[in-house]
């Protein structure tokens, strides 16, 4: 086989060569290392061809001890890339080259023809120190920056705090601030990037609603970059009106300017109160297109705040002006008065009210009665004040043992009958007992009622002269209590007997530690029912000699004892209690027979009685 020598020859040169480049390529690769990148601060486009764009920097901070150059790639049409190297810089000390348009094309509006820029630092030494980010930040030959994004234009404590978003390009090294104050004339400058509010403690938020928009400021740039204003994302403060309260419903109808967010809407208004420097609380929410709110339930005497927030599309908050009153002078309703407790003392009635201290003071304290719950009459009666706060109503010359009472207070304030007012209600608590024969009776009660209290016990008690005996306890269901033998008729003085009626219960309207409360009823009493005892025969010669009637419980006055015979002639008559028949008539002794008797007496119930009947005289 022949061999080509020259193409062998040519072939082993070649792999020599691209050996050493290889070789050549690493070291220099190895060789050139990476350092702190300079810091970009900005692009300078000139209006002046063909250097029409100038980037600059800062120099790093630490120098680079094998410094080889700055490295600077660009990217047109998108800030992703991909990025190509188009020179590098020698100078260690330059701080800013220029570009003709050859190089990098002229910016218009299009974002199809900016340029973006990154610098990297190459040494030919190892860095002993790894960067954790070996390329500059990056910028680009935009005219303009971008309008800045608003947050919210808010009063705070009465000042207007205006916050932004910072704007993302290190290009920016602060922002202009104008305003409807003064027509967008003037400008305020706020230094640094991220410093993105500004106070406004000229223009006066309690006065008028303010407009404002923000711009971003280069430092190669003179003045502003696109203006908010004239992109249409200024923001305009709410301004809450100063609306005087309804004094009579106790309400301030307020209305509010509408917030401007650019050119969207916000989300839904929410009013805010604040009641003696509590804090702030929700009363109410309205949509975007309601710029009105009805505020009710003003307190009366209390420092009272109000103010409107606004909940913007981009999440953000925004205050308005607040609107305070040191005392407000409203006529507020009472809302914690009520009837603490109602009871029966020495057959008058007893109401203890309680008056709710934070309402606005009445014009007038009404008790009013009803013999049901639905008809109430107004009552001239005067109450007492043991303090500030209660009241203590007497209500007399009532049939408290034959009817159940209910009670409730009016008030009545300065604006006539337009806000009056009534408390809760109360009922006696009555007891009755129902006679039943064989000396029996039931024991029975009814009526008592109290609202919101937290019930004990009923407690039944026997009253009897001087002295009172506990009989038992009862439930809340309860209402009736069966008496086996009300009268011990054996004695020969039977007192009167009485019984009352006791319930026992915690009022929960009291502040704790709460007292236990007693509300009594009537005390009912029952007189012994008069006992005759007459005997069916007598024989006036033998053992049982004389015909006399028994009575217990009886009063001699009233008396009257007659009997007639078989042809209705009175053969017997006397008025002494004491006084019997032996059985004569006309000084002889009676022939025997059957005898009609009538008997009429007074019992020391002030009750009168009658009784016939028949009695055999035997012998």
């Amino acid at each position: 086989m022949l061999i080509n020598k020259k193409s062998t020859i040519n072939s082993f040169l070649y792999c020599v060569l691209f050996t050493a480049y290889l070789l050549l390529f690493t070291a220099y690769s190895f060789s050139q290392t990476i350092y702190e990148a300079p810091k970009l601060t900005c692009v300078k486009n000139n209006s002046i061809a063909p250097a029409n764009t100038e980037l600059n920097w800062n120099l790093p901070a630490t120098a680079n001890p094998c410094f080889v150059g700055y490295e600077i790639y660009a990217s047109t049409g998108n800030i992703n890339g991909p990025y190509l190297l188009i020179t590098t810089v020698n100078n260690p000390l330059q701080t800013s080259i220029q570009f003709n348009s050859t190089i990098i094309p002229t910016p218009t509006s299009d974002e199809t023809t900016v340029t973006h820029f990154f610098m990297i630092n190459r040494g030919s030494c190892n860095n002993p120190s790894p960067l954790p980010k070996t390329t500059s930040d990056t910028v680009s030959n935009r005219t303009r920056q971008p309008f800045v994004p608003f947050v919210s234009a808010s009063v705070v404590n009465n000042d207007i705090v205006v916050t932004w978003q910072a704007a993302p390009s290190v290009e920016v090294v602060g922002y202009k601030i104008k305003n409807s104050g003064d027509g967008f004339t003037a400008e305020t400058t706020i230094l640094g990037r991220l410093n993105t509010q500004f106070i406004d403690v000229v223009n006066d938020p309690n006065v008028t609603t303010v407009e404002y928009s923000i711009a971003a400021m280069e430092s190669c740039e003179v003045g502003l970059g696109t203006s908010s204003l004239f992109a249409g994302e200024t923001h305009k403060t709410i301004f809450l009106k100063n609306s005087p309260p309804d004094k009579c419903t106790q309400s301030i109808n307020i209305s509010w300017s509408f917030y401007k967010a650019g050119t969207a809407s916000v989300t839904r208004y929410e009013i805010e109160t604040n009641t003696a420097n509590a804090g702030f609380i929700t009363a109410g929410t309205t949509d975007n297109a309601t710029p009105n709110f009805l505020l009710r339930d003003v307190p009366y005497n209390k420092h009272y705040c109000f103010r409107v927030k606004a909940i913007l599309p981009n999440g953000a908050i925004a205050f308005s002006n607040e609107i305070c009153y040191d005392s407000l002078a409203v006529v507020q309703k009472p809302k914690d008065d009520y009837i603490r407790n109602i009871s029966v003392e020495n057959g008058k009635v007893i109401i203890d009210y309680r008056k709710d201290t934070f309402a606005t003071p009445e014009k007038n304290l009404i008790l009013q009665r009803g013999e049901d719950a639905v008809i109430y009459i107004p009552l001239s009666n005067v109450p007492t004040f043991n303090n500030y706060q209660r009241a203590i109503f007497e209500d007399n010359g009532l049939d408290v043992n034959g009817k159940t009472y209910f009670y409730r207070v009016r008030l009545n304030d300065s604006c006539a009958g337009s806000t009056e007012h009534y408390s809760d209600t109360a009922t006696t608590l009555r007891i009755t007992v129902k006679l039943k024969n064989s000396n029996t009776a039931d024991v029975i009660w009814s009526g008592f009622q109290i609202d919101n209290i937290n019930f004990v016990r009923y407690r039944l008690e026997k009253i009897v002269g001087t002295d009172t005996t506990f009989v038992s306890n009862f439930t809340r269901t309860d209402n009736t209590f069966f008496v086996n033998e009300l009268f011990d008729y054996t004695q020969d003085s039977i007192p009167q007997l009485c019984y009352r009626i006791t319930a026992e219960f915690y009022n929960l309207n009291d502040k704790a530690p709460r007292e236990l409360l007693q509300s009594h009823s009537n005390i009912i009493c029952i007189t012994p029912e008069p006992k005759i005892f007459i005997p069916q025969a007598f024989v006036p010669h033998g053992y049982n000699k004389t015909f006399k009637p028994f009575l217990l419980y009886a009063k001699p006055e009233g008396y009257s004892f007659q009997i007639y015979d078989r042809w209705n002639e009175l053969v017997f008559s006397t008025n002494n209690i004491n006084e019997s028949w032996n059985g004569t008539y006309k000084g002889k002794d009676a022939p025997l027979d059957g005898y009609v008797y009538l008997i009429e007496y007074v019992g020391k119930n002030e009750k009168a009685y009658s009784i016939t009947g028949t009695i055999m005289l035997l012998q």
